[in-house]
């Protein structure tokens, strides 16, 4: 009969997250992870794997929430051109103050991991990839509508605007002010009306 665990899995994950996201793969020891977590070698081991199949699994829940709220934004009801900009502004907020400094998880993975880690890399692009297309369908919607100008490649349009935003996250790591990050974000946007 498998044993109850007694600890939340979640409540772990999140915490094994945050150590990543402070210190880096290689900056976060296993017994960094255990102390975070409050369990002890066996049951993470039991439950995640190793630290590197932990690292992978925080940020597929990182990419989880990060999907979901995108799509929340992009997808609501009534201008595409509208959700594009709402979509910007939102992630531009996390490019200044506390959560600038902070920056992103995936990118900090990307960074940190991806040039000797295919794993990472492969997961990265994949990313990448899939908010390019979330991105390029609501550009196709908002080209069908007439308020996005025709002559755009959808999907080189959402390239430019996601590395755009790339851009802007590794630039909160200096203290962007907020109207510095949205002349910025405004300027990048003006490709909408071209």
């Amino acid at each position: 009969m498998a044993r109850h665990k007694e600890f939340d899995p979640g409540e772990a994950m999140k915490e094994a997250m945050e150590a990543f996201w402070e210190r880096g793969y290689h900056g976060t020891s296993v017994n960094d992870l255990l102390a975070e977590m409050k369990l002890n070698r066996g049951s993470m081991y039991d439950t995640f794997g190793d630290k590197k199949s932990l690292f992978l699994a925080t940020l597929a829940e990182y990419e989880r929430q990060g999907r979901e709220a995108v799509a929340e934004v992009l997808n609501k009801p009534g201008s595409a051109k509208a959700g594009i900009r709402n979509f910007a502004h939102t992630a531009a907020e996390m490019c200044t103050g506390e959560a600038g400094e902070r920056g992103c998880l995936a990118l900090k993975a990307a960074l940190e991991m991806a040039p000797n880690d295919p794993e990472v890399a492969k997961w990265f692009r994949e990313v990448t990839h899939e908010r390019e297309s979330m991105i390029a369908k609501v550009i196709k919607r908002g080209q069908a509508e007439g308020e996005i100008s025709a002559k755009l490649d959808a999907r080189a349009t959402a390239r430019y605007l996601m590395t755009s935003l790339a851009g802007l996250k590794v630039l909160g790591v200096s203290s962007p002010s907020a109207r510095e990050v949205r002349d910025v974000v405004n300027l990048m946007l003006r490709v909408l009306d071209e």
